[in-house]
């Protein structure tokens, strides 16, 4: 699978813009695939060899770039590694007091204001829905809303793998968690599911939220409560705020778009009953109108992810 290549707008002057950063996201090994969606790395830009494993998604950041980001509501797990190292604004680079550590963050149905203007060095993995509890260790539904240190979960093998993330240099930091995930994976496998959750989940994706709990239900061929015990257990939210994230991420894909938008229209094609509706959801998920959305020039990762049309036909 070829790149997904953006490079955030910069002003326009007589010099050729200097690249500052860099977040890529790569596949996972075919053992992992079931699980991880993908891993991902944010950092200093450096003219390197290309990395052995696929690159799925690469985004630069030149030195007039903003890092300010929306946090966004989601369904599904991660773990992210932050490290000694921050770009602030004007691209500058700068050690952090943070020492390297590893975060479990679940699914959430609920944010915060948008982070500060800089961003911490970091990389991590993007779990499929019900798919982190293998490597975690927890149930999924426990970690909802909550962001727990890796260490609590693995003892002192989560700081051990921190530090040894941080000392290896580009791709061969994924490559370092990606053996700690597998050789968590070959130990002890998940239960069996009696649904195919997973493939609930993504079909939820393909259709961008558009599907009733009911619909689901009758396809798994079991009721709707049932349905929504065992999605919950395994994925951390009900498959009816899962189906709601699902259409409010599809809706990111407006993200930055200026203001020149028919939200009416918008609202009609996402799936919603009315512009007020449509609102009233962003500002859940997002803490931002659709319009504060549209008006601003964002990096998030999952406003990428909308606009790659392969991750809603893919997943």
């Amino acid at each position: 699978m070829s790149a997904f290549v953006w490079q955030l707008d910069s002003d326009i002057t007589g010099e050729m813009p200097r690249v500052v950063a860099r977040y890529r996201e790569f596949a996972p090994c075919k053992a992992l695939r079931e699980h991880v969606r993908a891993f991902f790395s944010f950092g200093p830009w450096a003219n390197e060899s290309p990395p052995r494993r696929p690159v799925t998604l690469e985004v630069l950041f030149f030195e007039s770039d903003s890092f300010c980001s929306p946090l966004f509501a989601d369904g599904h797990a991660s773990i992210v590694f932050d490290f000694e190292q921050a770009c602030a604004v004007g691209g500058v680079w700068h050690q952090s007091p943070v020492r390297p550590n590893g975060k479990v963050i679940g699914p959430m149905s609920t944010v915060g204001p948008p982070s500060g203007g800089e961003r911490a060095e970091m990389a991590g993995v993007y779990f499929h829905a019900a798919g982190a509890s293998a490597f975690t260790g927890a149930p999924t539904c426990a970690l909802r809303d909550g962001i727990v240190d890796l260490e609590d979960l693995w003892g002192a093998a989560g700081t051990e793998l921190a530090t040894e993330i941080q000392e290896a240099n580009g791709a061969a930091r994924i490559d370092r968690l990606e053996s700690a995930l597998y050789a968590r994976i070959a130990v002890g496998r998940a239960p069996r599911l009696t649904l195919d959750v997973p493939g609930l989940a993504a079909w939820v994706v393909r259709q961008r939220g558009r599907l009733t709990v009911q619909r689901m239900a009758d396809a798994a061929g079991v009721s709707r409560q049932h349905l929504t015990q065992v999605f919950r257990d395994c994925v951390g939210v009900t498959p009816k705020l899962y189906c709601r994230l699902a259409r409010f991420q599809s809706g990111l894909v407006y993200a930055g778009c200026g203001k020149n938008i028919d939200w009416a229209q918008v609202g009609v094609e996402l799936g919603y009953a009315d512009q007020s509706h449509m609102i009233a959801e962003f500002r859940e998920f997002s803490s931002l109108t659709p319009q504060g959305l549209a008006a601003q020039e964002w990096f998030h990762p999952f406003i990428e992810r909308a606009r790659d049309k392969r991750h809603w036909a893919l997943s």
